[in-house]
């Protein structure tokens, strides 16, 4: 991912966003009806306003909260009765839960605002590693291929040969995994299976994530929405199989260490650049950086992308397949070839026809 000193959104642009959080979080109700108190309460508004350039201020503010109420002791606070993540079993329409709230974040806005401005909202979605899968199938190379994640986080993509993944009826990967996904394939086409093989890997990453931190990891099961209690095992399986491999994420900017890394990769082989749900935090100002930075990667080796992400043209996207992501792969400079839409955690994909095929 990228930062840079950019224009960071005004009040009256997050009460825009907060105001549409049932779009945003569409299998949260505590964050919807949560999303609608913070766009009323313009204290609450100055606390997502320090975030970064280019991160999302919904997420962030809500997984600053539920950091601190994972990160209490003793006690629970009150709030923590609207949170099924712990333990929490009250309705979100129930009125009071706007002055505990509010309460709650006036209590703590000084370290609130510290995790605002700090924090990033960073891979955690380890079901997008079936994405990665079928992009990785639409490649045509027997391998080895070197894999390079931008915004990898803690490196969970990396390890994604290592997971069972049920896409349909298709099983792959290790039948003993202690990570099992499982992804709706919306379609009568077979299920790609076939992959390159995957040499070198390697990730990079503004603020890598050590897995081997209880603090670290915290922050990552803050990032996962209450409800999604079954996300966060998930998570939390991936999280103690990846510590143990302690995969390689290097510290830094897209646009500014890709270049680097370009003397260093190897060039009798293959790369494959994946990023998912990363290009949306890059600042708009800095996205044809970002993008330029990756393409430059194929003047010394043959470079594949492939991605998951919210496509440009998103009215015309969501008109058509819903909130949904747009998984591509792009080999070289070619365009880019659109292969599935995809719910942003994966819980179904559907793939798309062949350019000029009918529909």
């Amino acid at each position: 991912m990228t930062v840079d000193h950019v224009r960071r959104p005004d009040r009256r642009d997050l009460a825009r966003r907060f105001s549409h959080g049932e779009r945003e979080f569409t299998s949260s109700p505590l964050y919807q009806r949560l999303s609608g108190i913070v766009a009323a309460d313009d204290r609450l508004l100055a606390i997502a306003e320090h975030c970064r350039a280019g991160q999302q201020p919904t997420n962030l503010l809500f997984a600053a909260v539920h950091y601190l109420l994972l990160s209490g002791a003793g006690t629970p606070p009150p709030l923590a009765a609207w949170y099924p993540s712990l333990g929490g079993t009250r309705d979100p329409r129930d009125p009071a839960l706007t002055s505990v709230f509010t309460d709650f974040c006036g209590t703590h806005e000084a370290a609130l605002t510290a995790l605002v401005a700090s924090r990033l909202v960073q891979t955690n979605v380890v079901q997008r590693s079936a994405a990665l899968r079928i992009g990785l199938a639409a490649i045509d190379e027997p391998g080895p291929v070197t894999l390079l994640e931008v915004g990898a986080s803690g490196g969970i993509h990396l390890a994604f040969d290592a997971y069972r993944c049920r896409i349909g009826d298709i099983e792959i990967g290790p039948t003993g995994s202690p990570v099992r996904i499982r992804t709706e394939w919306r379609s009568p086409l077979p299920v790609p299976t076939r992959i390159p093989e995957i040499g070198d890997r390697l990730g990079i990453d503004l603020h890598p994530i050590d897995l081997t931190d209880p603090t670290e990891r915290r922050w990552l099961r803050a990032l996962v929405w209450p409800e999604n209690l079954p996300q966060y095992e998930l998570l939390r399986a991936a999280a103690d199989l990846v510590a143990a491999r302690s995969p390689r994420i290097l510290v830094g900017d897209a646009a500014t260490l890709l270049p680097q890394l370009d003397e260093t990769l190897p060039t009798d082989r293959p790369l494959v650049v994946w990023h998912a749900a990363t290009r949306v935090h890059v600042p708009q100002e800095r996205r044809a950086a970002f993008d330029a930075a990756i393409g430059a990667l194929g003047r010394r080796r043959r470079l594949y992308t492939v991605s998951l992400e919210a496509p440009d043209d998103t009215a015309q996207w969501y008109a058509r397949y819903g909130i949904s992501y747009a998984l591509s792969v792009r080999a070289g400079a070619e365009p880019a070839r659109r292969l599935a839409a995809a719910d942003g955690h994966l819980t179904w994909i559907e793939p798309l026809p062949e350019p000029g095929a009918g529909t």
